[in-house]
């Protein structure tokens, strides 16, 4: 099938290292080895220098203009006036694709992104939307959403009219459908390509060989505050340095600074490092150099993350300490894959950390029932099968 796939997010640079970044690469991806002819136009490419076929940037329409110099601080209003100017850049990449002929739209859903629905409604093609987070909410809790009418309007509008609508997790299924109750809606959590594992696996065995008087844990991912990484530092500082625990913190985001403050307000900071954001690469042989991996999650209600780091977690065949707490407790067994420790709870996961150290058949055989589940259940191929049966039901045939 000839699939137009489109994101609007201007936060979201295909090239990039972001969970996000690497969805979209990994789910086309994944949609061309199952068959499919993929055409990708996104919002914006993270790295200019990179080339990949059929990824078209979305025309920026006179841009400069949100970037005059009379608008001496650039404003949110602004960006999101430019966001949503984006939608106008769609029918002009039309004029470049005239050639090709698509069968389906699948766009990821951003806050001001609405011109693939219509496009779609247009030319008669079925319009499936990818919802992974309440975008209005996440935007009105963590930064600043000026034209909050204007957003929650076109997130009312797609999800009513779109032919159907896959959520990542029940918590976003559940949030689309006090919106629009009617809407069909699938949830299809993340998943990951798990063979750059398994031959890191047949390559070197199980990865780092563990030094018994030292645990190296490590955090992969984005530093923003729904990581949970304050509650991680201060399980270390219950952790006395007599004990031989190190932390290595690998990605970047707003919080790397106040981290790394924090960090030394504890009197952590020989025993913990922060590495920066790696190539997505790079991540299979990064975690596979960790002796434990940890994603302490911090109460949230309504917690509606499909945690990509979880299912790569998986897929390295290390012991996983997570919290309690939503679509990860669903995944993960306590005391068959991973060990679950409430959420916000420093002394819970510092004794969690300590019990691993003191046990490393537990460490073993939790790394390899992890690996195990991801090989069997959440592998992106094994979610393309819930797909195929969506585009079949719009009438999408496979061609």
């Amino acid at each position: 099938m000839k699939i137009l796939y489109l994101s609007f997010d201007p936060g979201i640079p295909y090239w990039g290292t972001k969970g996000a970044s690497i969805h979209i690469r990994e789910f086309t991806k994944a949609l061309k080895q199952a068959g499919h002819r993929v055409t990708t136009a996104v919002a914006r490419l993270g790295d200019s220098a990179r080339r990949a076929p059929d990824v078209y940037l979305l025309p920026h329409l006179d841009m400069d203009f949100f970037r005059r110099q009379e608008f001496a601080r650039p404003t949110s209003l602004l960006g999101e006036a430019e966001a949503f100017a984006l939608n106008f850049g769609l029918k002009k990449l039309f004029k470049k694709l005239k050639t090709k002929r698509f069968e389906l739209v699948y766009e990821r859903y951003s806050l001001f992104g609405m011109a693939g629905l219509f496009w779609a409604k247009e030319n008669k093609l079925p319009f499936v939307l990818e919802v992974n987070a309440p975008l209005v909410e996440e935007a009105k809790t963590h930064r600043q959403l000026i034209l909050e009418p204007l957003a929650k309007e076109i997130e009312r509008h797609l999800f009513t009219c779109a032919d159907h609508i896959v959520a990542v997790s029940k918590a976003i299924k559940d949030y689309i459908h006090t919106i629009a109750p009617d809407a069909a809606v699938t949830v299809i959590p993340n998943g990951v390509d798990i063979h750059p594992f398994l031959k890191l696996r047949t390559a070197n065995g199980t990865g780092r060989k563990r030094d018994k008087e030292k645990l190296l844990v490590g955090f992969v991912g984005s530093l923003k505050p729904w990581h949970g990484l304050d509650f991680l530092l201060e399980a270390f500082r219950r952790l006395p340095e007599k004990e031989n625990f190190e932390l290595m913190i690998v990605g970047d985001g707003p919080l790397r600074q106040s981290l790394e403050n924090l960090a030394h307000k504890l009197g952590l900071q020989k025993r913990i490092s922060f590495t920066g954001a790696v190539d997505f690469e790079e991540i299979p042989k990064t975690l596979k150099s960790l002796d434990v991996l940890v994603a302490p999650y911090p109460y949230m209600d309504g917690f509606y993350f499909s945690p990509l780091k979880i299912f790569e977690y998986m897929a390295a065949g290390k012991p996983i300490v997570a919290s309690r707490i939503g679509q990860v407790a669903e995944i993960l067994e306590d005391g068959e894959n991973a060990l679950l420790v409430a959420p916000e709870d420093p002394k819970a996961l510092a004794s969690a950390l300590r019990r691993l150290k003191s046990e490393p058949k537990l460490c073993e055989l939790l790394g390899r029932q992890a690996q195990k589940t991801a090989e069997e259940k959440h592998t992106w191929k094994s979610r393309l099968k819930t797909v195929k049966g969506i585009f079949e039901s719009l009438g999408a045939k496979k061609t």
